[in-house]
């Protein structure tokens, strides 16, 4: 057969057919390179980018806090995380597991940790450990072959360098939290991670002590290991220091005085409100904070036995006792109700109504003055003082000299106290039959018992403003703000008048002549508040006791004892210092709380009589009433009751 014989073959089918076939090829080639360049372009972009690119943050030194004198308080310290960046790792269980191997802590712990934490940006890592040993950090750098996506941070670790010393003024930092970063006040510059402060001053001056965080732009390989840094960089920059008023030797002196007692002690300066010590006990060690903390132990901070996160000088409410008699006396004096030489006769008692309000001293004083009463904190004096001037006389009175009003101090959330007035119970007790004032409770507040309360705080301002002239002053905690790097500092922090209680000083000198009869005269109640006689140092001051519970309800426990007060100051002639106590079902002031102010005085001024010892730490650089508001007070012997 010859070939011209042979079928011709049609090629056009298979020829469409492959053309076919090679579009579809090319569409299907154009849409993967579309989706991936177009729909998946960013995701692509930076995980090729962070497998050699990355930026690394440099959290800045928080500023450190200094006393008075430039004693450094609190400051940082090297720390280290473990952390993991699960986008570096291709079997995070498997990780998690050689983790375990070498830190030695469960792998179910570190899952647990791993996913508590909440997402957050790609390639950004989560804290695994927390402030871990340079012997740990070792282990982990050594066997990062073997621990891809684990990495270790450092950071500066906050560094309080005195434990639980003024814990409650100065605070603490923990992690910032999810509310706070969607709040005006942190939006914008705060991240996930970031430590902030949660309480005290650590809190009040945040924005101050951050600083501004660092970065540097550095080479890293697809496990993430760092290879090279990148001239892309910029250096942190360190928070502002900030130096307090608060006096080391005054404020430990307060610190120790308090033991293992239940209260609070504030030391301030009467003419400039500088405040040179604020104690409350119990307290915490704000170290704590630096490391994880269990449900337990943060319950029992803030709910377990003598709530330690309390500030009892700042937030602690207690009627104010005896005290208040010495504002009382001012009352009296500059409404004309009185003069120093009145004299009421105190057999023990005050029939009033039908009922008797008995004195502390159930035998009576006799025929006491207002220095005399002052002395011996006789009630029934008070109590005719107290039915002349009327309540809203005597609310008058208490607010001139701060009572029932925040001080402004620098800390939040301090407590506003209360001074009761007719308007206030009308409005207290709207629509009941409560809303009436009844007389017989004019008589527990001339005492400072009944509805009123104030704040250790508040009355070491009112007392200060009794001994400076009548001025009101705004207590004070700061003295001055400085950038670390020396291009901030602000000392301009004045003593501030908050008000003057327009009472004469004629009237104030009378009060105070018998305050300094409380501690120097042989009936006073408050002689245990006095400084060695060679230092010719005169104190003054007024004892009280604030009742809990009425003597009809009183046991044997410990719960239904009487709070302490002691409010002193010296020199009594031209005072420098005024040092209020308050101890939380302490008994009788006199023999409680007068020791405390003694301590604190003496820490103040011996230093001025005493050389300091061998090896000292040089200066660093860098109420209660059970029938219209009748006060029961018990019968003990004065010294230990007032």
């Amino acid at each position: 057969m010859y070939a011209y014989d042979k079928s011709p073959v049609n090629l056009a089918p298979r020829v469409v057919v492959t053309l076919i076939l090679l579009v579809l090829a090319f569409l299907l080639l154009v849409a993967r390179l579309w989706f991936l360049q177009i729909m998946r372009g960013d995701y692509y972009k930076q995980r090729s980018e962070n497998n050699r690119l990355k930026t690394v943050y440099i959290p800045p030194p928080r500023g450190h806090f200094y006393d008075r004198e430039g004693k450094i308080l609190v400051k940082n310290r090297p720390a280290f995380n473990i952390e993991f960046v699960s986008e570096q790792s291709s079997d995070t269980d498997k990780t998690i597991r050689e983790l375990s191997s070498i830190t030695g802590v469960e792998a179910e712990e570190l899952t647990k940790q791993l996913k508590n934490q909440k997402s957050r940006r790609r390639f950004e890592p989560k804290v695994l450990l927390q402030d871990v040993s340079r012997d740990l950090v070792a282990k982990v750098a050594a066997r990062s072959t073997q621990l891809p996506g684990v990495i270790v941070n450092y950071y500066p670790a906050r560094w309080y360098l005195h434990g639980d010393f003024a814990s409650h003024v100065i605070g603490y930092i923990r992690q910032i939290s999810d509310a706070e970063l969607q709040s005006p006040k942190y939006a914008g510059y705060y991240q996930r991670g970031d430590l902030v402060g949660k309480y005290g001053l650590e809190r009040k001056w945040e924005h101050f002590l951050q600083g501004k965080r660092g970065y540097q732009k550095v080479i890293v390989n697809v496990r993430g290991v760092r290879i090279k840094d990148l001239p892309a960089k910029e250096a942190a920059i360190p928070g502002h220091n900030i130096t307090l008023n608060l006096d080391y030797a005054v404020q430990k002196a307060a610190d120790d005085a308090l033991k293992d007692q239940a209260g609070g002690v504030v030391a301030m300066n009467p003419k400039t409100g500088q405040i040179y010590a604020m104690a409350s006990s119990p307290r915490f060690d704000p170290n704590m904070f630096t490391g994880e903390i269990s449900k337990d132990q943060w319950q029992d901070l803030i709910a377990g036995r003598g709530r330690k996160l309390n500030n009892r000088a700042a937030q602690g409410a207690y009627p104010p006792g005896s005290v208040f008699k010495l504002l009382m006396g001012a009352a009296g004096l500059s409404e004309g109700v009185i003069t120093p030489q009145t004299t009421v006769h105190c057999p023990g008692y005050l029939s009033f109504a039908g009922r008797r309000y008995h004195c502390h001293k159930r035998s009576g004083h006799g025929s006491v003055n207002l220095y005399s009463a002052i002395v011996q904190s006789c009630d029934v004096y008070f109590y005719v003082l107290g039915q002349r001037l009327g309540v809203d006389r005597i609310h008058d009175y208490a607010s001139r000299f701060g009572l029932g009003a925040p001080t402004g101090i620098e800390l939040v959330q301090e407590n506003p106290g209360l001074i009761p007035s007719t308007k206030w119970k009308r409005e207290h007790y709207k629509g009941t039959e409560q809303e009436k004032w009844f007389p017989g409770e004019t008589l527990s507040v001339s005492i400072g018992q009944g509805a009123s309360l104030a704040t250790p705080l508040q009355m070491a301002v009112a007392i200060s403003a009794l001994v400076n002239g009548g001025k009101v002053m705004k207590p004070l905690l700061v003295q001055e703000l400085s950038a670390a790097m020396g291009s901030y500092h602000d000392s301009d922090f004045p003593p501030k008048v908050l008000k003057d209680t327009e009472v004469a000083s004629e009237h104030l000198d009378s009060v105070r002549k018998a305050a300094v009869g409380v501690v120097n005269d042989a009936r006073g109640t408050g002689r245990r508040s006095k400084l060695p006689d060679e230092w010719g140092i005169t104190v003054a001051g007024k004892t009280g006791t604030s009742q809990v519970v009425a003597l009809s309800r009183k046991t044997d426990d410990k719960k239904t004892e009487h709070h302490a007060w002691f409010v002193g100051y010296a020199p009594a002639e031209d005072p420098e210092i005024v040092v209020s106590a308050l101890i939380e079902h302490g008994g009788g002031g006199g023999k409680v709380a007068a020791p405390v102010v003694g301590e604190v005085l003496k820490a103040y001024f011996e230093r001025r009589f005493v050389e300091p010892e061998e090896g000292t730490e040089e200066k660093q650089e860098q109420p209660v009433v059970e029938i219209e508001g009748e006060p029961q007070v018990q019968a003990e012997k004065k010294e230990d009751q007032e």
